[in-house]
């Protein structure tokens, strides 16, 4: 096998298991809210600063200087804050308060409607219509949160409306963790901005969330899970991604990691015994299809 193909195949292997892990990492979560007495409350600041230190840490054996410049420059400064609470602080406490309120699966595949949201962003932003696919992957979205929400019943919800704004306000948030970072990860590698912005979003949360009022019954299956949502699902899964889009592109390794929402069902119903009807799966599969959607067929301008 020629080096080139060695390389993708591993980079396709690595964004595969990236998605798989983060995947796991929401089931990680629904198992700590059922059975250890967990809340979000708890579990996003001790998560958010162990990643941080773990990031950091690692950053700083590579270049322990270069960690401290994104602080030198007042902009730049800014736009880490503005990541921190709106791009990591919200996002991840809105995806686990969902999978609190309904499941892994459901929230996960809620969070996925966030590139249709960057799409319509991006159309009114730059004042363009939606190409024909891109306007099919709208209304798939649309139809997929319908199916999930409702279960095909016009009459009623068969998720609960906490449950589905909170799913919503997941994605929403989701797509500003992907836009403000932008420049940022630019200009300084990603663990470092990663490492920065969940370090500082679990110490704000600290004094707001007081987690040591909440006294979750210790055991080795709540560390275990806790470790398979800080490990696996936060720091082996951003490394495996972002060596992923080095060895195959953004393009494909986008695509690929879409089996995280299919993992976080799989792995839910498996492990869990959560119950998915036919409409959700159908649902499932509108909303993922967009991913695929919009990247097979990107706006040619």
């Amino acid at each position: 096998m020629k080096e080139s193909s060695k390389s993708a195949v591993l980079g396709i292997t690595l964004t595969l298991l990236g998605g798989i892990f983060w995947g796991f990492s929401g089931s990680c979560g629904q198992y700590l809210f059922t059975n250890c007495g967990v809340t979000p409350r708890w579990l996003v600041p001790i998560r958010m600063i162990s990643t941080g230190a773990i990031l950091l840490g690692g950053a700083a054996v590579k270049n322990k200087k270069k960690i401290f410049d994104l602080w030198r420059n007042g902009r730049r400064a800014v736009r880490m804050l503005a990541f921190t609470l709106f791009g990591l602080v919200m996002c991840q406490f809105a995806y686990f308060k969902a999978i609190e309120l309904s499941n892994a699966g459901v929230a996960t595949v809620l969070q996925y409607l966030s590139p249709a949201m960057i799409l319509v962003y991006t159309c009114v932003k730059g004042r363009k219509k939606p190409t024909a696919a891109e306007a099919i992957s709208i209304l798939l979205a649309i139809g997929g949160t319908f199916l999930i929400a409702t279960g095909g019943d016009v009459g009623g919800l068969a998720l609960s409306l906490p449950a589905l704004l909170w799913g919503l306000a997941a994605g929403v948030f989701l797509v500003c963790y992907s836009l403000i970072p932008v420049p940022l990860v630019r200009e300084y590698d990603t663990p470092t901005v990663l490492g920065w912005g969940m370090l500082l979003g679990g110490l704000v949360l600290l004094p707001v969330f007081r987690p040591w009022e909440i006294n979750p019954r210790a055991s080795l299956e709540l560390f275990g899970a806790l470790g398979g949502i800080i490990i696996l699902g936060t720091v082996l899964a951003y490394s495996f991604y972002l060596e992923g889009i080095r060895r195959i592109g953004a393009t494909r390794a986008s695509v690929i990691s879409s089996i995280e929402p299919v993992s976080a069902t799989v792995i839910s119903a498996v492990w869990l015994g959560t119950g998915f009807t036919l409409t959700d799966i159908i649902g499932f599969a509108m909303i993922i299809s967009t991913i695929f959607i919009i990247s097979l067929f990107p706006r040619k301008d």
